[in-house]
């Protein structure tokens, strides 16, 4: 269909997509060599908490890159737990989109708990998608930009896909998706970047575990 890639080509940074794919990559690396070098994460009963871990490093991995990109955007952070250190999404608003970050099962999977439709989103903004696939491009405009969900998931624990997708009217499937997975990295100093998120990932990870356990501790209340 080409419909939401012809949209980021013609709409959006050239450089959000790479960026995007490598915030989620380097986090998913991270935290496989957390695993590797924490003994208590290895445990069985610890496996519950992974899931919690890489989503705070995926979240760590957005915000950092995308500062280090110099991509103009705005981030805001969002509770969809009861719980005092429970789950939280971002809302990202760059040019030519908002978005959120969510795990999934499968590529084609669109998210179970749609937490994003609260009226809530990053500035206020009620997102509007269109009334036929066609007219994304035809009646954009920098005032109402797409709701677009960034997609992630794999077997395992680990990262198979990462995925831009454009969800129909009911968040219940897709108008168009765009696999960005491998998409290249347009920046001047990627390596310099790869090791301040490491920095950012290593500073972070005791607070991430702490977090996680308290998580689970309360999940299992």
């Amino acid at each position: 269909m080409e419909l939401l890639s012809n949209h980021l080509k013609s709409n959006c940074d050239p450089k959000l997509s790479g960026v995007l794919s490598l915030s989620i990559r380097e986090a998913y690396r991270f935290l496989d060599e957390l695993v590797a070098k924490e003994k208590v994460f290895q445990r069985p009963e610890m496996k519950k908490v992974w899931g919690h871990v890489r989503h705070g490093l995926v979240d760590v991995g957005i915000k950092q890159v995308l500062h280090s990109s110099n991509i103009r955007h705005e981030i805001a952070d969002k509770a969809s737990s009861r719980y005092k250190n429970g789950h939280t999404y971002l809302m990202v608003e760059t040019k030519g989109a908002i978005l959120t970050p969510s795990k999934v099962l499968t590529k084609d999977s669109v998210p179970k708990k749609a937490i994003f439709r609260n009226r809530g989103s990053l500035l206020n903004k009620q997102y509007t998608l269109f009334d036929k696939p066609e007219d994304i491009n035809v009646k954009y405009d920098e005032s109402t930009p797409p709701f677009l969900l960034l997609t992630y998931g794999g077997r395992d624990h680990k990262l198979d896909f990462v995925r831009l997708g454009l969800p129909d009217i009911n968040v219940v499937g897709w108008i168009d998706q765009v696999d960005i997975t491998n998409a290249p990295v347009l920046l001047t100093n990627p390596k310099d970047i790869k090791d301040d998120l490491h920095l950012t990932f290593t500073s972070e990870a005791e607070e991430l575990i702490r977090r996680g356990e308290e998580y689970a501790n309360e999940d299992g209340v």
